[in-house]
């Protein structure tokens, strides 16, 4: 690189740097956020576990509940299980898909289970991190009830931070979020014909 191109180069870096500085200076509120993980593409749940795994690892206390999955149990969840962490709290479900069950009435059973233990995780100080994965899906099909969703969320903890994924978040769940992130559909192996994979898939 000629003596212009590394001038203009450092030059873009030292505004960037500027730029960065600048907003790490104006972020200065501690508290737990909550954070939404959405869209159509494959991930969500991976992000999740992405943060929660990032949790642990500071040392931090977390629990996961897992709604409409639970039947089969993903890699995540086999490595959780494996370390038997007294700093995670875990509970599935565990009724599959709702399309599998078509039973309305048990997956609402089911649903309200795994809600008692997602409040009460909410409702504990001692909880940093918890993970709500496709807790969407519980708000599409009316098995929770929005309001108390949202309210528990809301009068959490100060400090626990909230990580919700599934596909379609509710606007009022997106507006309530500090963070949202949607992962859009381009590709997907599956629709191509390709086997989900152990490892990769789930």
């Amino acid at each position: 690189m000629d003596s212009d191109k590394k001038a203009r180069h450092n030059d873009r870096m030292a505004r960037k740097k500027a730029v960065v500085d600048a907003a790490i200076e104006r972020a200065q509120t501690e508290r737990g956020v909550v954070i939404v993980i959405t869209g159509n593409g494959k991930g969500k749940s991976t992000s999740g576990f992405g943060t929660l795994f990032r949790a642990l690892g500071h040392g931090q206390n977390v629990g996961v509940v897992q709604f409409i999955k639970g039947t089969q149990a993903t890699g995540e969840v086999i490595f959780l299980q494996q370390c038997a962490l007294p700093s995670v709290q875990y509970f599935a479900m565990a009724t599959g898909f709702t399309w599998n069950t078509q039973n309305w009435d048990a997956d609402k059973q089911a649903a309200d289970e795994a809600w008692s233990h997602a409040s009460a995780l909410l409702a504990d100080p001692a909880v940093d991190l918890v993970l709500l994965d496709e807790l969407t899906y519980m708000l599409k099909y009316h098995f929770l009830d929005e309001a108390q969703v949202l309210d528990a969320i809301a009068a959490r903890p100060e400090g626990q931070t909230v990580v919700i994924t599934g596909r379609a978040a509710q606007p009022a769940l997106r507006e309530l979020a500090d963070t949202v992130s949607e992962i859009a559909a381009e590709k997907h192996a599956f629709k191509g014909g390709i086997k989900a994979r152990a490892g990769v898939d789930f």
